[in-house]
């Protein structure tokens, strides 16, 4: 099965809830919308828009999404609505790219009380949970969900989210580098000191603006992928990083230090 894990401060063991492989915390919990999952434990960091349209080859089967099997998922959203049980409550979740149902079952009143704690309209919280469909509605059956409190972190789900599904379509060249040169890792840059922006005439204006702006940095490590989401988008950043995977995937942009620092080739 893949292991997604990164190590990064947000998404290792350690980081405070984040992405972990098969030893998660949350990796052998039951809910009442269905018994302990056997096999990949591994938790993937999911969008809406992924959740929405994964596939099940039959009603009783897993859910897929790139063609691989989602045991459980981790999703970054903001509380749109909310309504409360005895048994469970019910959160509406929105990321930009969607909206879905949430689930978090409760055991009694204590539990409701502790598993609600800090979460709030319209602030962005972290859910673990699995994919579920009941009268052809996908929804989310949590089995834990905090708060967010470091904005960052949303941005950094979306990435992550972007990274594993660009490495599970296109194993061993998802991301490819910029061509090599004689006596270095990668092609020096034109002789202004940046790629020729010339080349970025065809590009839209967004992807031209990203373009520009990577060129720029000057540090060999590249520019980290959140700054440059937030310089360019006021929104989620979904727009934003579609806009770099498709940079990636033409060769005008590439990974240097880790998966989340980028150079114009």
């Amino acid at each position: 099965m893949a292991n997604y894990d990164g190590q990064n401060p947000y998404y290792g063991g350690g980081g405070g809830g984040g992405f972990v492989p098969g030893g998660s915390p949350y990796g052998s919990q039951e809910s009442p919308g269905g018994g302990k999952k056997k096999g990949n434990a591994t938790i993937r960091p999911v969008t809406i828009k992924q959740v929405l349209g994964a596939s099940q080859v039959h009603q009783d089967s897993d859910f897929q999404i790139d063609g691989h099997d989602i045991n459980q998922i981790m999703l970054v959203g903001s509380v749109h609505n909310h309504t409360a049980s005895a048994t469970n409550v019910s959160y509406e979740i929105g990321d930009g790219t969607g909206y879905v149902d949430v689930r978090l079952w409760l055991d009694s009143a204590d539990d409701e009380a502790g598993k609600m704690s800090g979460i709030e309209q319209d602030k962005y919280v972290c859910i673990l949970g699995t994919i579920k469909s009941f009268n052809n509605k996908r929804h989310v059956s949590a089995t834990h969900i905090r708060p967010i409190t470091d904005h960052n972190e949303v941005y950094h789900h979306f990435l992550k989210a972007l990274y594993v599904s660009l490495s599970l379509r296109n194993p061993g060249g998802a991301i490819a580098p910029g061509p090599r040169a004689e006596g270095g890792d990668y092609a020096a840059p034109a002789g202004n000191g940046g790629p020729d922006s010339s080349a970025w005439a065809h590009l839209p204006p967004l992807h031209k603006k990203i373009m520009e702006l990577v060129s720029r940095e000057e540090s060999d490590d590249g520019m980290h992928v959140s700054s440059l989401t937030r310089a360019v988008s006021s929104g989620s950043g979904e727009d934003a990083m579609e806009a770099i995977e498709y940079l990636m995937g033409e060769g005008l942009l590439f990974s240097t230090i880790d998966d989340l620092h980028v150079k114009a080739v």
